[in-house]
């Protein structure tokens, strides 16, 4: 499946935004689709015997239906990833700790930057006097 990912810094609500959620929902929704019918596949082919193989060979059928329309679903969702979070996933560990981390990150600027400010508002004064 190939998602495009933009890197751009457009931000804001508009007719192209609530498109690419529109078709993020159905890609996601094709995504539990084939999740459930990967899981009746395993069902099937872990109870097999040849009475059961045109029931399969359906399942395969429907299962590579469900890909090629996760796939058709997935060239029109334009989704913005951040490259960090994409070698996270690739790397095997949770995206939810990149979150975490630019949560922190920001938490930390912000403290720095509340200090900074403190410290003027205390110099500013002494130098009108």
């Amino acid at each position: 499946m190939a998602t495009k990912v933009t890197m751009s810094g457009n931000e804001g609500s508009n007719e192209g935004d609530m498109e690419s959620k529109r078709s993020l929902g159905e890609v996601m929704g094709s995504i539990m689709k084939a999740l459930g019918l990967l899981h009746q596949l395993h069902l099937t082919v872990s109870s097999y015997n040849i009475s059961s193989q045109l029931t399969l060979l359906q399942r395969l059928n429907t299962l590579v239906l469900q890909l090629d329309n996760m796939k058709r679903l997935a060239d029109d969702c334009n989704i913005q990833v951040p490259m960090e979070v994409v070698n996270l996933i690739d790397d095997g560990k949770n995206s939810d700790e990149f979150t975490k981390d630019v949560l922190n990150l920001c938490i930390a600027r912000n403290q720095m930057t509340k200090g900074k400010i403190d410290a003027f508002k205390i110099f500013i004064p002494a130098l009108i006097i």
